[in-house]
């Protein structure tokens, strides 16, 4: 019960700052028509940009782009780690065979 009082507390504080004062944070809303034609515009902007954004955009496996490009290099960069970790190890037993 105990610690569940610090959580009831900022819930009674957050409450009551809502209360007092409810547009603290958010500015009243205007009565004249230009406002609205404002929020209507930034809407219309917001549709329009999401909508080009998700247009554009082309997934990897879409375009061929995965097939051509993005598994040969994965491919080829694992490759390369796993012989450099092969060769690695060959080093290793050659210091232990050749002790100076």
């Amino acid at each position: 019960m105990a610690s569940q009082r610090p959580a009831l507390a900022v819930l009674l504080l957050a409450a009551l700052c809502y209360l007092s004062v409810p547009s603290a944070f958010i500015a009243p809303r205007a009565a004249n028509s230009e406002a609205v034609r404002v929020e209507q515009r930034s809407a219309e902007g917001l549709a329009l940009g999401l909508g080009a954004g998700l247009l554009t955009a082309e997934p990897a496996y879409a375009g061929g782009v995965f097939w051509d490009e993005i598994l040969p290099y994965s491919l080829s960069i694992s490759f390369a780690i796993i012989w450099g970790i092969i060769l690695g190890f060959v080093l290793l037993r050659l210091q232990e065979a050749f002790p100076e």
